[in-house]
């Protein structure tokens, strides 16, 4: 991948990752979001006191969850380290409208997509530990997959990260925002704006 490089690990993680990991749109926690819009709804004119509950746990799950994350990436990313390909076994999964990211090495493209989605099981060698990871989208090619050093069995595929990524040679990241991500940094904080603005105005009607 990299001659002449240094990849072993620890790397230095720049502020970027965890910028993009706070920002990046999360279909999954739209869904929590859109119940936040749904539930306090029909409770407002019976239950009105629970109306702020249900949006502080919204928030705070969501806030938790993603903090988790970010830091579940930070982590594979400083102690992470070049994975071998053994096998992959790719399955389909249906068709679908979505945006997808797909990598060639270090190279990632995302785009919008319509037809057959895969998963693909890719077999991976860190060292003398082996585990395996599911890549959904486009089948796994090429793509580059990091391996945690201190836990090899967690690893994840170079497309699965919000920003793109590469080692510089010298045990370092650099990590760039790709093109539109500021459209989903618009989106995610109209999300929590909500979710802040919906508690604060239920809290007066207390």
């Amino acid at each position: 991948m990299l001659q002449s490089a240094r990849t072993d690990p620890p790397h230095r993680v720049p502020p970027t990752v965890a910028l993009a990991g706070a920002t990046v749109w999360n279909r999954r926690e739209a869904c929590w979001f859109l119940l936040a819009v749904i539930v306090p709804a029909a409770c407002w004119s019976s239950h009105s006191a629970l109306v702020p509950y249900v949006f502080a746990v919204v928030l705070l799950g969501a806030l938790v969850l993603r903090v988790g994350t970010v830091m579940k990436w930070v982590s594979l990313l400083r102690w992470g380290m070049i994975a071998d390909i053994e096998s992959v076994d790719t399955a389909l999964r249906g068709e679908s409208n979505l945006r997808l990211a797909h990598a060639t090495g270090w190279t990632v493209q995302r785009r919008w997509y319509t037809g057959v989605v895969t998963e693909s099981a890719v077999r991976y060698r860190a060292g003398e530990a082996r585990g395996h990871l599911f890549v959904r989208g486009l089948p796994f090619t090429t793509g580059v997959v990091l391996a945690h050093s201190k836990q090899p069995t967690f690893a994840m595929a170079i497309s699965d990260f919000p920003c793109d990524l590469r080692l510089d040679g010298k045990g370092r990241w650099a990590a760039s925002f790709p093109t539109g991500f500021w459209r989903q940094t618009l989106a995610t904080a109209a999300m929590y704006a909500y979710a802040v603005v919906g508690l604060i105005v239920s809290l007066g009607y207390r």
